[in-house]
């Protein structure tokens, strides 16, 4: 029983640290920080790593989404997510406010012929005016 539970444990961290080089870069370049396991990719780039808040990418694709739910209308989804974000102080207030903006790109690919399905998420929380 131990001796399996070694062999899983290897073939996991196996998976996740040993995944080929031109996999990883193929997500999304050079990655700050990248996951392989089981159909399910990730990948990770932060515009500034010592400041993550700054923002970055995501990129994350899952081969066979029935897989991992049967009721799932899709078999392959794609995610690439492009996050910019800034802390600003505001007179008055003893506090940073965050601004941000998230785009969301997705593709899904359905299994029941429907075909595939594109498209695009914006979220943005921005100051217009004076009173910064």
């Amino acid at each position: 029983m131990a001796a399996m539970f070694v062999v899983v444990l290897l073939a996991i961290a196996s998976t996740c640290q040993g995944a080929p080089r031109a996999r990883r870069e193929a997500i999304g370049g050079k990655l700050d920080k990248s996951f392989d396991l089981l159909g399910l990719h990730m990948g990770l780039k932060y515009k500034d790593p010592a400041q993550p808040l700054k923002g970055g990418k995501l990129h994350l694709a899952i081969d066979d989404l029935k897989a991992y739910f049967k009721q799932a209308h899709s078999n392959k989804v794609a995610l690439d997510i492009d996050f910019e974000g800034e802390l600003i102080g505001v007179s008055g207030i003893f506090a940073l406010l965050p601004l941000f903006k998230i785009v969301v790109h997705y593709s899904m690919v359905h299994s029941d012929g429907d075909g595939e399905e594109k498209g695009e998420l914006m979220v943005e929380r921005k100051i217009t005016g004076k009173n910064v």
